[in-house]
């Protein structure tokens, strides 16, 4: 039975925030391809430009699934899906993890957020979860606490300033130790989309 492929589809779309009706829309034009045997001149990857942009609307999940996959490690990706208006700044480490950082919202009502997810979009941990226990950033090994405070801002300010010059973003939690090299952090200052006022990251 061909089930697997069809498991992955929902990690995918949770990766490159797909919404519903795209991750359907897009999932019909995969078994259209497939069925026809036309996807040889569609199934590129989308290509990230010299400013380190993607955009990946009306892009088929293969080429989604071959863009996560050669997605450069260790710098920042700004990844704009016009048709969703949704924009996003991620950085893949060397392991795989993803993180996804709004520090800049495009929509003022909204607040900065970070997920960290793995290849197959699983969420690690994510902002605000009062399940996730202490949550330690550190820019080139000075910490910073958690700087996504429901109570003030304050913090988050400081993070802001620093993390424009940093080299070296870790992110320590439970145990574990995450690292993301901060290549081309300018696109840190870029808007983006963030979270929703009162919703769970």
């Amino acid at each position: 039975m061909y089930i697997k492929p069809w498991i992955a589809l929902g990690g995918l779309a949770a990766v490159l925030g797909l919404g519903g009706c795209q991750t359907l829309s897009n999932t019909t034009e995969k078994v259209s391809d497939q069925v026809t045997g036309l996807f040889s001149a569609k199934d590129k990857a989308p290509k990230i430009d010299k400013d380190g942009v993607v955009d990946i609307s009306k892009k088929t999940l293969e080429q989604l699934e071959k863009f996560t996959a050669s997605m450069p490690t260790q710098q920042w990706v700004y990844i704009e899906n016009e048709q969703l208006g949704r924009y996003q700044l991620k950085n893949k480490a060397q392991d795989g993890v993803i993180l996804t950082l709004a520090l800049q919202c495009k929509i003022s009502s909204q607040r900065p957020t970070f997920s960290l997810s793995n290849a197959e979009g699983k969420t690690l941990l994510k902002a605000y979860d009062p399940n996730a226990g202490q949550i330690q950033f550190l820019l080139d090994n000075q910490n910073y606490g958690n700087p996504f405070n429901v109570h003030t801002d304050e913090p988050l300010k400081r993070f802001q300033a620093a993390i424009a010059q940093a080299k070296v973003i870790k992110i320590f939690n439970a145990s574990r130790l995450y690292t993301f090299q901060n290549g081309n952090a300018d696109l840190l200052s870029k808007p983006v989309s963030c979270q929703e006022s009162g919703a769970s990251s």
